[in-house]
């Protein structure tokens, strides 16, 4: 295994060769031991009373004033201001260890299938846009020139076409590769022992990633149809869609050209693709109205600011507003880009062209803005009423900002679109505030069924991080990205037959959510940790399949033909005799 492109193995060594008290010491002088843990003053911020703890046995440090934490690698980057590499270069050198130029044998065998994939998915690619050329693909064809797509840009993005159900298999078996390889990098799926392409009849989006490689294909249908428009491979070695932006391939090619000051985060493939075609190059697509952690990582990597322009329906809007919570909460500039009339960026740049598009991104608003301006659309402003309860709503959306200057200003924004004097609203928001901090003690004490459910993924990631109980694949059960990137990581684990550590946690998912991982307090659950283990599962058990119930309910809610109706209606019915049957009724 691999982690940050470093031999698993290695680093384990490295780890075990660089004890975290001796590191740390050398740059926390005077650190005492209480109990199982070391304390000190911490490194990164000041303080006078030691709250910075280090743990040898688990090979971990935590802040309980600042929050950091990680292990004896995130210590030094963190520290020494170094990258990944160049700490682990750093501790190595320190331990009088060679970096390994080379992997050891079951990585390498590992690295080796990767790229035998990589290789596939490249031909599959290939194969995609050769196929454009047969006069099978004339729906294709037809449709890429009505949606206005140049040829150069069927050559830039590598469009291609899908020939049917089983032609890609003979296409890639001719090549040399077997089934069970096209199985794994997601090309090919199977159902009841029959195998079909995964993008059988549709047009074809390959998605590559920053270093250039095809991981994976969106595919687009090209007729009605009772499914969703849109279909991405599913997760495999090679991709995982909550860590990929589409398009971003194109950005590291295009900062090799100019320098990249912004990014354009739409949802999807056209939008894309529109949006370069037009001139607008600095684009990439979350493929889908669900941002996660994973990509805004991702994003900052490349710019400090992000513009959301998400499709104008209320989905989208939606989206767009979880989407700015996540991004600012990667310490993100972000700003939304509205479209008028419910329009996609495909349809602004059609109808209107580049430079009315960049008019609406000179107009873009911050977050804050945008949700007092989406709350508008609740109230009816005309009346005394409606101004007083827009007033108060948007109050408590100014009281959770931390700046007194920005409470201030939005106070004044408030003000002025309701008529109401400004004191009254800052005085109202100041109620807000003093409202919350006394009831922080009430609303902790109490635990929400979506909290009860983040606690028992945690509790189960955390038994099988530690090595008490074995991983399955249960990355579908978790309840938020970090948890699922928590997930992946013991996938892949599972994967490879390694196990995990408690240390990479915080190089895989967000480090807030490794400390509550990590330091979940096993005792609160009454009975034996097995017993335990086994209800934390059953809870997320039951909830997903609750999850899928709820989705499904909604998708029949929304509805518009007696055919969708009676479609939807069914599988509830499904759905729910499975749930009966493993959980009972309630």
């Amino acid at each position: 295994m691999e982690i940050r492109g470093v031999d698993g193995n290695f680093i384990e060594e490295l780890k075990g060769r660089s004890d975290i008290v001796d590191v740390v010491s050398s740059y926390v002088p005077g650190l005492q031991k209480k109990g199982s843990n070391y304390w000190g003053n911490c490194p990164f911020h000041h303080e006078k009373t030691p709250s910075f703890s280090v743990n040898r046995e688990q090979g971990f440090y935590k802040c309980f004033g600042c929050g950091k934490g990680g292990d004896v690698i995130s210590f030094i980057m963190e520290e020494e201001n170094m990258t990944f590499m160049e700490a682990v270069r750093h501790l190595a050198e320190r331990a009088h260890l060679e970096v390994p130029k080379r992997i050891n044998a079951e990585d390498e065998a590992f690295k080796k299938q990767k790229e035998r994939l990589f290789a596939l998915t490249r031909d599959t690619a290939r194969i995609y846009h050769a196929n454009l050329k047969k006069p099978s693909a004339e729906r294709a064809v037809e449709y890429i020139s009505k949606r206005g797509i140049f040829e150069s840009s069927v050559r830039k993005f590598g469009l291609g076409y899908s020939d049917g159900y089983t032609s890609l298999i003979e296409d890639l078996k001719a090549l040399g590769y077997s089934r069970q390889e096209m199985l794994k990098a997601g090309v090919i799926q199977e159902r009841d022992g029959k195998f079909f392409d995964a993008m059988a009849n549709r047009l074809v989006f390959p998605i590559i990633d920053a270093f250039g490689k095809v991981v994976a294909f969106g595919g687009r249908v090209l007729g009605k149809t009772d499914f969703a428009k849109y279909k991405n491979t599913d997760n495999t070695v090679l991709f995982q869609k909550n860590r990929n932006l589409y398009g971003l391939n194109m950005i590291k090619k295009l900062r090799q050209r100019e320098k990249v000051s912004d990014l354009i985060m739409v949802e999807g493939y056209m939008d894309t693709l529109a949006l370069v075609q037009a001139g607008v190059e600095n684009v990439v697509a979350s493929m889908g109205t669900s941002l996660t952690e994973e990509q805004a990582k991702l994003a900052k990597r490349y710019v400090e600011d992000i513009y959301i322009c998400y499709d104008g329906d209320a989905a989208g809007q939606n989206a767009t507003l979880r989407g700015l919570e996540i991004l600012k909460n990667h310490g993100l500039k972000v700003r939304v880009i509205s479209l008028p009339n419910g329009e996609d960026p495909d349809e602004v740049i059609k109808r209107a062209g580049k430079e009315e598009f960049l008019k609406y991104k000179n107009a873009a608003v911050e977050l804050t803005e945008y949700k007092l301006t989406r709350l508008k659309e609740k109230h009816d402003l005309a009346s005394p009423f409606g101004r007083a309860s827009y007033a108060k709503e948007a109050a408590k959306i100014v009281s959770e900002l931390p700046s007194g200057v920005e409470r201030d200003v939005y106070a004044e924004f408030v003000s002025k679109l309701t008529g109401i004097n400004k004191s009254v609203v800052t005085s109202e928001v100041k109620a807000i505030e003093s409202a919350g901090d006394a009831s922080a003690v009430a609303i902790s004490a109490t635990t929400s069924a979506s909290d009860a459910n983040v606690e028992a993924a945690r509790f189960v990631i955390r038994e099988c991080i530690m090595g008490l109980e074995k991983w399955e694949n249960y990355a579908d059960l978790m309840p938020t990205p970090a948890l699922r990137s928590a997930a992946d990581y013991l996938n892949e684990c599972a994967l490879k037959s390694a196990p995990p550590d408690v240390g990479t946690l915080y190089h895989v998912t967000t480090e807030e959510e490794a400390d509550k991982i990590i330091n979940l307090d096993a005792k609160r659950y009454e009975g034996s940790e097995k017993a335990a283990y086994e209800d934390c599962l059953l809870l997320l058990q039951k909830e997903y399949q609750k999850s899928k119930i709820a989705e499904l309910n909604e998708k029949y809610k929304l509805s518009t033909s007696d055919e969708e109706r009676s479609k939807y209606m069914k599988a509830i019915a499904e759905e729910e005799a499975k749930y009966r049957r493993s959980y009972g009724s309630k």
